[in-house]
């Protein structure tokens, strides 16, 4: 489940990353990936990264990454795939 989880944080990384490129995502991928990140974010709302997961869904579903600076993107991007790289790579 965590390396699942990790895929999905791995695919909104290359969602920010293509909104960077302003580059067209379906919509329902959108929408798809945005409502998981929410829901993950929710679950684990202890930790400060799940409010991260909770931002960056609302950002993906509604369609505000073309209007965030570059740096801003681009930050998402690094830090959602790293998190997504290192769930895929436990060893649990």
């Amino acid at each position: 489940m965590v390396r699942l989880l990790g895929l999905i944080d791995i695919v909104a990384g290359f969602i920010f990353l293509a909104g960077f490129y302003q580059l067209e995502v379906p919509r329902g991928l959108l929408i798809a990936v945005g409502v998981i990140l929410i829901c993950k974010g929710l679950v684990f709302l202890i930790n400060f990264f799940s409010w991260i997961d909770v931002a960056a869904g609302i950002l993906l579903i509604f369609g505000l990454s073309s209007i965030l600076p570059p740096q801003v993107l681009i930050g998402l991007t690094v830090y959602l795939a790293l998190k997504g790289l290192f769930s895929l790579l436990t060893f649990s």
